[in-house]
């Protein structure tokens, strides 16, 4: 499917982000329903399912813990 762009952007992704958006939007908005919501009415609290994905990001403790080993590393092999 012709190559792909990488670092100017990746033309097929962005293709397929702009359809998804487009068909999301046709759906929500379908017999002249509108969009409702704006970012002054957004919520600081999360909801439970970003609750359950933060719980297993990582802290900053431990991409430091990660960058001290992947260093370690790398000064290992280049001996």
């Amino acid at each position: 499917m012709g190559s792909k762009v990488q670092g100017e952007g990746d033309y097929e992704s962005a293709r397929h982000y702009n359809d998804e958006t487009r068909k999301f939007v046709d759906e929500k908005t379908k017999g002249g329903k509108e969009l409702k919501g704006d970012a002054a009415e957004a919520s600081e609290e999360l909801t439970p399912p970003e609750q359950e994905a933060l719980s297993h990001a990582k802290s900053g403790a431990q991409d430091k813990r990660d960058a001290k080993v992947l260093s370690d590393m790398e000064k290992r092999h280049q001996r």
